[in-house]
């Protein structure tokens, strides 16, 4: 006889007994009939270890264990417009102009450790670790990418001595925005785990910069996701945003299940082959415009710029008049100006006075440049005083009440132009 059963008798037997004693039976049977009630099951979600998920392999070593993954790309292997072999022919001389680090005049990118890393925070301090640590550098005829992933925190410190090993086994660094985030980070977690490191020593080429030295203003930010889709014509797929990284690791650590963290994998790696097309879009560009076939204005403008700080007129003339033909009318006002100044200190004053008698003829004009420049023209060149004052008496009003440093140059310009046609005269 089963509980029920016997509950059930109770009950019927009961029913002489007094109404408390039927009540107190009642409320057991619905208790009863609640515990006896199926219950839904929920199954337990499969935990898939990252082993499972990334081809890698861990690595013993006397401080502990290291996960790491390797991937070997072909020289032929295209990466947006370029194969990633084609960087090794191109000269690097420009990495140290750019950079303006004469250690970079060596630069060899056979003998340089491309280096990307994957935080549990974005903004660095003591208490952020990386947790994975991309490496990409040619070794022979192949471009090698090996990645140290830190499946517990407890792992860091093997995998600090293997990197620690690469590094060491390279001449520079290759990063974006490395110089203020990946070193320094990498460096404190160094120090924290008691290891000496060279990483802060090694001349770096940080590609951030030179991008946006060249390509600022050319698109929405100088960001490697932005240059990598719009410079250089790569689109990813099934990528996650930088900013979800740590979050997911952070998921990962407390559950043990990698479905998602390999995603963090593809991402890192996408990042080294995206500096390494953009480390050969920065030096083909600057060693050989037409070659690298800028597709703006204002990336013409900027190589211009570039080209005339560094003393090669010679490439910067060029740079500046495609830039005016292919640049918006707000730019082209800036344009025209270091175009006229080229010109003029190449000696060739006339295509000088010719833009600027252009500028003078457009709607648009932002200061009064034009101006001063013809008033010198006529001053210098044609001796002709009352042309030269016309001109500084347009400049001055056309230059706003507040700029009285220019003002007082222009009428101190005026009074000396006085001056020479009364000496003329007399």
């Amino acid at each position: 006889m089963d509980l029920k059963e016997r509950l059930n008798r109770l009950t019927s037997v009961s029913k002489s007994q007094p109404e408390e004693k039927s009540q107190v039976l009642s409320d057991l049977r619905q208790r009863l009939d609640r515990l006896l009630e199926p219950k839904k099951t929920y199954r337990k979600k499969a935990i898939v270890p990252i082993e499972q998920l990334v081809k890698g392999e861990v690595i013993s070593t006397s401080e502990g264990e290291a996960f790491l993954t390797k991937q070997h790309f072909p020289p032929h292997h295209r990466y947006g417009e370029m194969a990633l072999g084609d960087i090794l022919s191109i000269p690097t001389y420009p990495a140290h102009l750019l950079s303006k680090d004469e250690r970079l005049k060596e630069l060899d990118f056979r003998k340089a450790l491309f280096l990307d890393t994957e935080t549990t925070g974005l903004s660095g301090g003591t208490g952020t670790f990386a947790f994975m640590v991309g490496l990409g550098f040619f070794q022979e005829d192949q471009f090698l990418i090996t990645q140290f992933f830190m499946r517990d925190y407890s792992e860091e410190r093997a995998s600090l001595s293997l990197l620690k090993n690469f590094i060491d086994s390279f001449q520079f660094l290759i990063t974006f925005n490395g110089r203020q985030y990946d070193i320094p980070l990498l460096e404190t977690r160094f120090i924290l785990s008691r290891k000496a490191s060279k990483i802060r020593e090694m001349p770096n080429f940080d590609l951030l910069y030179p991008s946006r030295r060249i390509w600022k203003g050319a698109y929405e930010n100088c960001r490697l996701i932005t240059l990598e889709s719009q410079l250089l014509g790569v689109e990813r797929t099934d990528d996650i945003p930088s900013e979800w990284i740590p979050y997911l690791y952070f998921e990962y650590i407390q559950t043990g299940d990698a479905s998602k963290i390999q995603q963090v994998f593809y991402h890192n790696r996408m990042d080294i082959l995206s500096m390494v097309a953009l480390a050969g879009r920065i030096h083909l560009v600057y060693h050989d415009p037409q070659a690298a076939r800028p597709r703006k204005g204002i990336e013409h403008f900027a190589l211009g710029r570039l080209f005339w700080e560094h003393g090669q007129r010679e490439k910067a003339i060029p740079c500046f008049e495609i830039a005016l033909k292919r640049c918006d009318d707000e730019l082209s006002w800036e344009v025209m100006k270091w175009l006229s100044r080229a010109f003029k200190k190449t000696g060739q004053g006339e295509k000088a006075r010719s833009l600027c008698e252009e500028m003078m003829n457009r709607p648009y004009k932002k200061d009064a440049f034009p101006y001063i420049e013809l008033a010198k023209y006529h001053e210098h060149r044609l001796k002709d005083w009352n042309k030269a004052m016309a001109y500084v008496d347009e400049a001055l009003d056309s230059i706003p009440s507040h700029q009285q440093k220019e003002i007082e140059l222009l009428q101190h310009r005026r009074e000396r132009l006085e001056q020479k046609k009364i000496l003329k005269a007399v």
